[in-house]
């Protein structure tokens, strides 16, 4: 094992080992009273939920921040739910129906915040997701047809290829997945293209270029229809 993550585990256990030799060095075990154990066990649960956060962190490029207003959600309950805890084991009351809603009540509202959070983040996840595809569509195919031009000579050839650049680079971004086959499509072609070119087989690379054309105006007027 690490050194870095023996050292984690010994921080994340510091308030375990504190919170414990108070809670029974102070007699909260001697006690005995159910709302103590109580208390004593929704304590160490929200503790661990903040432990696990990392576990309900999607992976993108925007963890950190998604992470860190997770983190701030299960800080905010375990501190929440600290005090009340804490309270009940001082106060140590007979009847253990108060001290069973009040942080039932609690675990639920940080719980929930949480899901809602959760479900927010993915949506955001996927829109950033078909957002990247969609610019991915535009500029790459456009950059590919740039580089493509440069490497012809023809000028009959270049023309009906910088017609193709000319299309897809003011093409509209945002997309639709009814027409991700034809950008799929396009993008294939354009690969072809490209190893046509290298070949200097202009009358494939002409036919090429006509046949990407017509599928990216497909494109186009198949979105503003959806619009």
């Amino acid at each position: 094992m690490k050194r870095v993550n023996i050292l984690w585990i010994l921080l994340n256990s510091l308030f375990l080992i504190v919170f414990n030799l108070l809670f029974f060095m102070l007699g909260g075990a001697a006690n005995g009273k159910t709302s103590v154990w109580i208390s004593y066990g929704f304590i160490h649960f929200a503790y661990f939920l903040f432990l696990t956060t990392p576990l309900f962190v999607r992976k993108s490029k925007a963890d950190y921040i998604y992470g860190r207003t997770l983190y701030l959600i299960t800080a905010a309950y375990f501190i929440v739910e600290l005090i009340a805890g804490v309270t009940f084991i001082l106060i140590a009351p007979e009847k253990v129906k108060t001290a069973i809603i009040i942080q039932v009540v609690l675990a639920a509202i940080f719980i929930g915040w949480i899901l809602i959070y959760l479900i927010a983040d993915e949506q955001t996840v996927k829109s950033v997701e078909q957002h990247k595809a969609e610019l991915q569509y535009v500029k790459q195919s456009s950059s590919q047809l740039k580089a493509i031009l440069q490497q012809i000579a023809d000028k009959t050839t270049a023309k009906k290829v910088e017609q193709v650049y000319d299309l897809i680079h003011s093409s509209q971004i945002k997309s639709d997945s009814s027409v991700r086959p034809l950008e799929d499509e396009i993008v294939s072609e354009i690969n072809k293209l490209e190893d046509t070119i290298e070949r200097n087989d202009l009358e494939l690379a002409a036919t090429l270029a006509d046949k990407i054309y017509k599928l990216a105006d497909k494109r186009n007027r198949q979105l503003k229809l959806l619009n």
